[in-house]
């Protein structure tokens, strides 16, 4: 579950006009807009919001088109969000609200004039009168509570961010300032109290240290720390190292990374890609045994010599040494002339990103793995992973903790399409409601918050214990049980289909019936527009795991009706994910 407090804000298409441009430093334009949609205003007969703002680092994502034609990129609106389509030419680029004034409906977005990225190239050339089209912001980040003094680290990138930071004061405490320039000009007057300090730091763009060894050397004050910083991803790796030595909790750190820079191989290559690991066939399985055993791990501290590293790990050296080798080739490993062996770069961003692990161990790389079985599985009645594991991808799940897990972690993003879900009448007042799935605490959350519903969520006694260690005081009055309960208003799944094959999808939508005379399924029924290129690959994926290719919204209502339910109504929530509201059908004559 996510370790930060959310406001979930409505997702918003809006399009705004270049009211006046101004050229702050010789490297940072701020661009000032305004337009009535930055107020409330209809459009396709819906009434949206006005914009709202109001966290200090709240992002927007400013849609350009690589052929210039934006129109044919937009998303579509929705009641309660937006719907991406899949667009090859749709380029965004995330800023950050420098400020907004609801009174005059005045919005500030502030440019770093360098590189030719769409956004900046834009800026360059922006003129009074110009349209630009942007989404969001879909959420802000509450600070905690107890914060004793604040750290913020970053690049010109970050000065937006906190700069605004230090204007709004969401917190009273004491500020300590961290801001890396390349360039001297690009220095801004901050406001400032009077415990607060400011280091400007000026390094080169390709120094990956300065700004992680600057924060190092500031003393810490007494007590808690709020750390909040952004940069160059690669540059905020130590960032991240320091936050956990100054012993700020998970909840009161907010590391981003704003930007990437290219090696001079990816430059010359014209590639525009970010260093990335690699993921060919040996290279995979490489880096999963070293994830397996824990070498990674062990390295996280610094460099190791490889015979104590071998002893650590209960590992003969010789057997260690080849795998040591063909990862030091891959940049994931430093090994020198003198055993010495520690994290090259793809290393050390490996270990701070939780996510990208998961390509190599977990159920995303179970499910790489189960694909070695698709020719088999062909014809067969079973799919890959159940030749490959024994078991259905369902039942694996129910005696798997760790699988489930990542299930609910995925779900964490879905408050992000459900602002306008409480609004369907489906629902009632207070209503009795069971909810299953590994979105049942966000979706229960939501609808005991916004309804008044009386929530019980539902699943078998191994992923039941997973969703409650993970309601971290979300769904305070939920009742947690292994057996539906009977007397509901309403049965309702959470991306509960996803894991499940058609039977037993058709199974558990057939045992929903026993609890309540109606349902409501929140399931993903169309791919992320976002993520074009994901949606053939999770077709192979989903067609290894469960014996089918990626359902279809009409396999969906298909699967209902053979369930004994009739489909009333669909609606779009975005991103893919739709709620469809089913009743029992009448017995058949």
């Amino acid at each position: 579950m996510a370790h930060h407090e959310l406001i979930i804000h409505p997702l918003v298409l809006r399009c705004v006009r270049v009211q006046a441009v101004v050229d702050l430093t010789p490297r940072m334009r701020r661009i000032t807009f305004t337009g009535p949609q930055l107020g409330s205003f209809t459009r396709d007969g819906l009434t949206l919001p006005p914009f709202a703002a109001p966290g200090f680092d709240d992002h927007v994502k400013l849609i350009f088109a690589a052929d210039a034609d934006v129109d044919s990129v937009l998303p579509a609106q929705l009641a309660g969000g937006i719907e991406w389509a899949p667009s090859d030419t749709r380029q965004g680029r995330d800023y950050t609200p420098r400020r907004f004034d609801p009174s005059s409906l005045q919005l500030d977005l502030d440019f770093v004039m360098h590189g030719d990225g769409p956004a900046a190239s834009w800026a360059r050339n922006a003129e009074i009168g110009d349209d630009l089209w942007f989404a969001g912001p879909k959420s802000s980040t509450v600070l905690p509570e107890q914060i004793d003094w604040v750290l913020l680290a970053g690049d010109e990138t970050a000065l937006p961010a906190i700069a605004r930071f230090l204007e709004e004061r969401p917190t009273t405490a004491p500020v300590r300032a961290v801001i890396a320039l390349t360039d001297r000009a690009a220095q801004q007057s901050l406001t400032l109290r009077p415990e607060d300090r400011v280091e400007w730091l000026i390094a080169e763009e390709a120094d990956d240290t300065a700004l992680a060894d600057r924060v190092a050397a500031i003393p810490a004050l007494n007590g808690v720390p709020y750390v909040w910083a952004a940069a160059e991803a690669r540059a905020l790796l130590p960032v991240r190292r320091l936050a956990r030595t100054l012993g700020a909790p998970k909840s009161h750190v907010n590391i981003t990374g704003y930007w990437h820079r290219q090696s001079e191989r990816e430059q010359e290559s014209g590639s525009g890609q970010p260093s990335a690991l690699p993921d060919a066939p040996l290279d995979w399985f490489a880096l999963r045994a070293a994830l397996r055993i824990g070498l990674l791990d062990a390295l996280a501290g610094g460099a190791t010599h490889a015979d104590t590293l071998a002893a650590d790990l209960s590992i003969p050296r010789a057997h260690l040494q080849p795998l040591v080798e063909l990862l030091a080739q891959r940049g994931i490993l430093t090994a020198d002339e003198h055993g010495a062996i520690g994290l090259d770069r793809l290393g050390e961003a490996l270990c701070e990103d939780e996510h990208a692990k998961e390509h190599y161990v977990g159920f995303e790389a179970d499910q790489a793995l189960s694909l070695a079985a698709l020719p088999e599985s062909f014809g067969s009645g079973s799919s890959a992973w159940t030749i490959t594991h024994g078991s259905s991808l369902r039942a694996t799940v129910e005696r798997d903790a760790e699988h489930y897990r990542e299930f609910v972690a995925e779900a964490s993003g879905l408050p992000h399409v459900l602002t306008g879900l409480a609004e369907h009448p489906v629902w009632g007042r207070g209503a009795p409601l069971v909810i299953t799935g590994p979105g049942a605490l966000e979706v229960g959350a939501v609808l005991h918050r916004e309804t008044g519903a009386r929530v019980t969520i539902h699943e078998k006694p191994l992923p039941l214990a997973v969703l409650r260690d993970e309601a971290d005081g979300l769904a305070r009055g939920f009742l947690f049980e292994d057996a539906l309960p009977a007397q509901q208003h309403l049965a309702v799944t959470a991306l509960a289909l996803a894991h499940r094959n058609d039977d037993e999808a058709v199974d558990l939508l057939r045992s929903l019936s026993a609890s309540a005379p109606a349902a409501v399924l929140i399931e993903r029924l169309s791919p992320d527009g976002l993520s074009p290129a994901a949606g053939a690959a999770q077709g192979l994926l989903d067609l290894a795991s469960l014996g089918v290719p990626t359902r279809t919204p009409e396999a969906v209502v298909r699967l209902a009706e053979s369930a004994g339910w009739s489909v009333q109504r669909r609606r779009k929530l975005g991103w893919g994910i739709e709620s469809v509201e089913l009743t029992a059908a009448p017995p058949a004559q």
